[in-house]
């Protein structure tokens, strides 16, 4: 396989020509809604990177995050996310294909530095593709993993937590998809308090402080109570001391 990423336009058609997405747009929670724009973008908004170790600050680059609608073979509207971020020695650019009511995963490929991965996700299970990038000769292993029903693409919490219905004292579990666990990881999530946070480029917001149970990298999100933005993530992974933050340069729409 030859090193090189394709275009995001290719990869799209290639991802939605393998995907089958469920035809019921039933809810991956059942009776749990989310509040989703049914018309975003294309919208590109960009946040800053710092990464926290032992008491200090550093900048590490910034994530860029496009989302658009885009339709699949069979003409049904999906969100598509595409994200690219630092990692790896290099860059790594994620997009993730979701039902645009639901959220519910339809597709998602990885470009790293080291490996590309490849997955649709159909019924009850992930399948498609990772390959190993090595100077030796490059390796693919077919993957199937399953997932006992619907799930949202890890790739996105930020995303699903803005569209939880929000307030005092809520909390549920969530199930997303984390190929290195197997599959279906359930995730507690839980509203921490509302409070006005001063941000370094949008002053001080109204916002949500969420936690998200993500094993071995616990989250925080900051949403805004008003636009239902991201407006700060958090990712504390106590294994290496360290803990990295991205927080939104975008301007708000509101």
């Amino acid at each position: 396989m030859p090193r090189r990423f394709v275009t995001s336009g290719l990869g799209l058609l290639v991802i939605l020509a393998c995907a089958h997405p469920q035809p019921d747009q039933s809810a991956v929670v059942p009776g749990l809604a989310l509040q989703v724009s049914q018309s975003p973008g294309p919208d590109t908004v960009v946040y800053q990177r710092s990464i926290t170790r032992a008491g200090r600050d550093s900048a590490a680059g910034t994530r860029t995050v496009v989302r658009q609608i885009v339709r699949s073979p069979a003409r049904a509207r999906l969100l598509q996310v595409e994200q690219r971020f630092p990692g790896g020695g290099g860059e790594i650019i994620d997009t993730a294909v979701a039902e645009l009511a639901t959220f519910a995963a339809v597709a998602h490929r990885s470009h790293q530095p080291t490996r590309i991965m490849r997955f649709t996700f159909a019924g009850d299970s992930a399948e498609g593709t990772v390959t190993a990038l090595r100077p030796g000769g490059d390796s693919i292993a077919a993957v199937q993993q399953s997932l006992g029903g619907r799930i949202f693409d890890s790739n996105v919490i930020d995303l699903v937590v803005a569209a939880l219905p929000l307030g005092p004292g809520f909390a549920t579990e969530l199930p997303f998809f984390i190929y290195e666990r197997g599959g279906r990881v359930a995730m507690p999530v839980a509203v921490r308090e509302r409070a006005t946070v001063p941000f370094g480029r949008l002053g001080p917001r109204d916002v949500w402080i969420v936690s998200v149970g993500v094993p071995g990298a616990p989250a925080t999100v900051w949403v805004d109570t008003r636009t239902r933005a991201v407006l700060r993530v958090r990712y504390d992974i106590a294994a290496r001391a360290t803990s990295f933050t991205d927080e939104r340069v975008t301007p708000l729409h509101g």
